[in-house]
């Protein structure tokens, strides 16, 4: 359904997206973890087609059979809504707060899918009752500043569900909510995907969360994929440094015992910092924070390494013990 091939966002200042290859299918469910400044949201804005306008786009982003690498905003536009739909992150903020959030909803239904009032206004009324906001009637005349925030994101999923979109992207779609009805939303957009199935592209930093939602797991650094394959085995057993270093600065009180004077140990943490745009090493993204670098990494793009018939990692040293 999409796929993307070497495909990298550049900007005068870097590249914020790398030779990026990844395919997405019916039924997928792929999460994408990473630190903020990691390119996760870089790649979720490019497969919507929506990369700011000062980037300059290489390698191949194919939908159904097109390439939309060049294609301008006419040529999205056909798309978006229909083959591929984004749930933009904080509720609070993605809603227009002088409009009703029915009208907001009916909106591409006219626009795309060329529905009456009526019709558009009962196929909203059916997507609130499908996402599971409670009185739909009396919410379809309501502000958004009138609802809660999980029912706001209920209201944002049903907007992104409007035309049956094909991939649904999801990013950070727990941000600003609390933990329970986090859950709530995460199992449902589980549930959606699975009765459309539809494939689901899940962008977060709650690795919790992206091991409810997903079944396969990409990681991201630097504007790289440095590794991917099942979600419960990357995040059981990592093989990446920096994947091993995400995982290991998880807090976990189980397994931390608090020492003599009644505190806990202070959390593993990766040296150094995320470096800018501009400073980013031209080899492996990860060089200079790595524990295990090589001298081949500062100035060598690691390729892939398969470590097994479905993960892959981007790593010279893991390369060498692989091949050892």
């Amino acid at each position: 359904m999409i796929e993307l091939q070497d495909f990298s966002v550049s900007f005068k200042s870097g590249t914020a997206l790398r030779q990026a290859s990844l395919a997405i299918r019916p039924g997928d469910r792929t999460g994408i973890v990473g630190e903020s400044g990691s390119g996760k949201t870089m790649l979720a804005m490019s497969l919507m087609g929506m990369a700011p306008a000062a980037a300059d786009l290489s390698g191949k982003l194919v939908l159904d059979g097109r390439d939309m690498t060049g294609a301008d905003d006419r040529g999205w536009e056909a798309l978006r809504a229909r083959k591929v739909a984004m749930i933009f992150q904080e509720p609070m903020t993605a809603l227009n707060p002088l409009r009703r959030v029915g009208d907001t909803v009916m909106d591409p239904l006219r626009l795309h899918l060329g529905l009456s009032k009526a019709e558009a206004r009962a196929r909203a009324l059916a997507l609130f009752e499908e996402v599971g906001i409670p009185s739909p009637v009396e919410r379809l005349r309501q502000f958004p500043h009138e609802l809660s925030g999980g029912q706001r994101q209920r209201v944002v999923i049903a907007l992104a569900l409007a035309c049956d979109p094909e991939l649904l992207i999801a990013d950070e779609p727990t941000t600003a909510l609390d933990a329970n009805v986090a859950l709530r939303i995460i199992d449902l957009l589980v549930r959606l995907a699975e009765e459309r199935q539809m494939a689901l592209l899940f962008i977060s930093h709650d690795l919790a969360a992206v091991a409810r939602a997903t079944r396969d797991i990409v990681v991201m650094y630097g504007g790289d994929i440095v590794e991917r394959g099942p979600t419960a085995e990357v995040l059981t057993t990592p093989r990446h440094p920096y994947t091993q270093g995400l995982l290991g600065a998880r807090p976990n009180p189980v397994a931390e015992p608090r020492g003599a004077d009644g505190k806990r140990p202070r959390l593993p943490t990766i040296p150094g910092s995320v470096p800018t745009l501009q400073d980013l090493p031209s080899g492996c993204r990860f060089s200079g924070r790595c524990p295990v670098e090589l001298p081949v990494c500062a100035g060598t793009r690691p390729g892939s390494t398969l470590i097994s018939a479905t993960r892959l990692a981007n790593c010279h040293a893991l390369k060498q013990e692989v091949s050892a």
